[in-house]
């Protein structure tokens, strides 16, 4: 109940101060587990994505969020998975599955750090995303958030349709295997980018 209560009144405030305008919000499952793979700007981002959601969302965060006990305190209870980004964190890993197993969305950002240069639209994803919604056989919902959250400014976030890699069923995840699925999951979310400029070209009007 207090968790429900706090996080009511966090997402109040987060889109009063950062009126983010949604394209797709019809796309995200109402129930069920599925792993939602975003784009990284900014530290709300995670805030960002979660305010989608009535239920609790559980996300991977830096390992570095954890480094103090009051820290990793919170987190926990907000929903945060640590991982450590330069080395495979097979603890991550299991922790990520026992979420989708229990029915829960984990919320990755499959970059892996903020994309502060803004040169590309998308740094090169990593491979875990992709590799856990294998082997989990979970669905994947891509987002794409048009620009930095910045206060009282104005953003678009476009929620594109849910897909799986249940084609691949069957097949062992090698190398090949990954790169492809991977490159799937990068289309998927430059897909939603081209949606959401169009989305913010014309005001968040639908």
């Amino acid at each position: 109940m207090f968790h429900a209560i706090a996080r009511t009144i966090a997402f109040f405030f987060f889109k009063i101060l950062y009126r983010p305008k949604i394209l797709g919000k019809e796309n995200l499952p109402k129930d069920g587990s599925f792993i939602l793979v975003s784009n990284h700007l900014g530290k709300v981002d995670v805030f960002a994505i979660a305010s989608l959601f009535k239920r609790k969302v559980y996300f991977l965060a830096k390992k570095e969020w954890f480094d103090k006990k009051l820290k990793a305190k919170f987190f926990k209870w907000a929903g945060g998975i640590p991982v450590d980004r330069d080395n495979v964190d097979v603890n991550s890993i299991k922790n990520c599955f026992a979420t989708l197993k229990k029915g829960n969305v984990l919320i990755i950002f499959p970059e892996g750090t903020r994309n502060r240069t803004q040169e590309v639209p998308l740094l090169q994803l990593k491979g875990g995303a992709s590799m856990i919604a294998f082997k989990s056989k979970s669905k994947v919902v891509p987002v794409f958030m048009c620009k930095k959250y910045k206060i009282f400014k104005k953003n678009y976030i476009c929620i594109g349709e849910p897909y799986d890699y249940s084609i691949y069923n069957g097949q062992k995840l090698s190398p090949e295997l990954s790169e492809t699925i991977t490159q799937e999951m990068t289309q998927k979310m430059l897909d939603c980018k081209a949606k959401v400029d169009e989305f913010a070209k014309n005001k968040g009007k639908k």
